[in-house]
């Protein structure tokens, strides 16, 4: 028979803090949430619950109880970082190991037990374990996993064990919160009086599921263990990453490149093998005397190629200021994502998109990514509408850009400034522009366009015309008719 066991880690966060050195954790002190429009307590230090304190306070009702209550807002990356960690050690006590988020693992440890002297053995050597990693947590083993995760967090002991084939008396006692309902069902069984799983084993299924639907009844059989729910295993992510440790510390330029050309192949040499290719990479060097100094490149698409990633490298490198030398490197791929090899050209030349990802990744490595956009195609008649500009790194796919049949300036002024006419007419016989005075030689037009009907947005008629001047300059002038004044704008300039 499968057996589970789950893990439930309730100080995640302050178990995080504490083993980073964090001091406030000995005080009154309190990781905080936003939860509903408001900050409130989610996890609290011994010291703040011995003061009164308790979890889903607000923060200003507990500053008013506690005055000295120190808080820190909640990282939930960081401690999803940990609880991946977590879950990687749990290799260790069995090969199917799951992650129950925000706090939680799941194993199936059928035939694994006796390894470790028997499940109560087993589980105290979990516990045990995570102590001596500054980790509390709360175990349980059960024959579902349904079952198991309610024992951790509902039952009164660090370590509950429900015997095979006893999980209905092991559960009975316990609040129907260990069953994963949306909040709307858990109300309605509030409100109809049910509070514990022993009164739910006297109502028929039937009724139950007439009463507060399918959801009810399908967690109950599964903690039960009448319907199949399996932990579901997951190997940990594969991380592509090379380390060197020399015997004497370095510091010349060409020495830093030539350790990180070496760990360069060996990293890209599992990724073009995998066919897959990151985006980040981040280099770690140890200095004898000022610690480690992290360096970071992107990339504008998934790279593996190893001269690409020494070339962004050069800089930074450059600029690393290494006075006694370092003698400890470390290379790893981030953010990999899966790459289609495809033959770029027949001459063995890269095309024009490859020449753009490498500006874009040099500009963006420079400059900061943030920094380096893109223009796009957009599809409407109105010239300010037919393109915006994003991130280069948001930019999914290859824009396509297609030749208008209209024909369009070269620069394009938004807004369009306004000139002012001399000698009327239509377009004006004369104007100033920038104070310079102009002569309309050939005017053609107008071309009417029409705001887009089917936008909220109200886009007056507009009219354009392209204008010769005496001086050589061809504009775009516009104006809006159908409007009391008649006044004129360059909306734009042609080359």
């Amino acid at each position: 028979m499968h057996r589970v066991l789950s893990i439930w880690l309730p100080q995640l966060p302050l178990n995080r803090l504490e083993r980073a050195g964090d001091l406030r954790v000995e005080s009154v002190f309190a990781v905080v949430a936003q939860i509903k429009n408001a900050w409130r307590l989610t996890h609290l230090s011994e010291a703040a619950c011995a003061v009164g304190l308790n979890a889903g306070l607000s923060v200003p009702d507990a500053r008013a109880m506690a005055p000295e209550l120190l808080t820190e807002p909640c990282n939930a990356m960081r401690d999803a970082n940990l609880l991946r960690a977590l879950w990687r050690w749990a290799d260790t006590l069995s090969p199917s190991v799951s992650v129950c988020p925000p706090d939680g693992l799941l194993l199936d440890i059928s035939g694994c037990a006796h390894l470790f002297g028997g499940e109560t053995a087993m589980a105290e050597h979990a516990q045990s374990r995570l102590a001596e990693m500054q980790i509390d947590s709360r175990i349980a083993i059960a024959d579902t996993k349904g079952a198991a995760w309610a024992l951790s967090r509902f039952s009164h002991n660090d370590i509950s064990v429900a015997e095979s084939g006893q999980t209905a008396d092991a559960l009975q006692h316990l609040p129907l919160d260990g069953l994963d309902l949306s909040a709307a069902v858990q109300n309605d069984l509030r409100r109809a009086g049910l509070t514990s799983f022993k009164q739910l084993y006297p109502i028929k299924p039937s009724e139950l599921a007439r009463r507060f639907g399918l959801e009810l009844t399908s967690a109950l059989a599964k903690t039960l263990g009448h319907e199949v729910d399996p932990v579901l295993p997951k190997s940990a992510d594969q991380i592509y990453a090379a380390r060197m440790t020399l015997p004497e510390p370095i510091g010349l330029l060409t020495d830093l490149q030539a350790v990180l050309e070496r760990l360069v192949e060996s990293v890209c040499a599992r990724l073009k093998k995998k066919c897959c290719g990151a985006r980040r990479f981040q280099l770690t060097v140890r200095c004898v005397d000022t610690g480690d100094h992290t360096l970071t490149v992107g990339f504008a698409q998934p790279c593996f190629t190893a001269a690409a990633i020494v070339q962004q490298y050069l800089q930074p490198l450059d600029k690393l200021k290494i006075e006694f030398g370092a003698d400890w490197f470390r290379l790893e791929a981030k953010q990999i994502e899966p790459v289609q090899p495809r033959q770029q050209s027949f001459i063995g030349e890269p095309d024009a998109t490859d020449y753009t990802a490498q500006v874009v990744s040099t500009l963006g490595n420079r400059l900061g990514f943030d920094r380096v956009w893109q223009f796009i195609a957009l599809d409407s008649h109105l010239p300010e509408q037919e393109f915006c500009a994003v991130e280069a790194m948001d930019r999914d796919t290859d824009t396509v850009w297609y030749k208008t049949p209209r024909k369009r300036p070269l620069r394009l002024y938004q807004p369009p400034e306004y000139l002012s006419a001399l000698v009327p007419g239509r377009p004006p016989k004369s104007f100033q522009w920038r104070r310079q005075t102009y002569l309309t030689l050939h005017a053609k037009g107008p071309e009417r366009l029409t705001p887009e009907w089917w936008q909220n947005q109200q886009s007056p008629l507009r009219d354009y015309w392209r204008v010769q001047t005496d001086s050589g300059l061809r504009l775009w002038l516009l104006n809006y008719p159908g409007r009391n004044k008649a006044d004129w704008f360059v909306a734009g300039r042609f080359p």
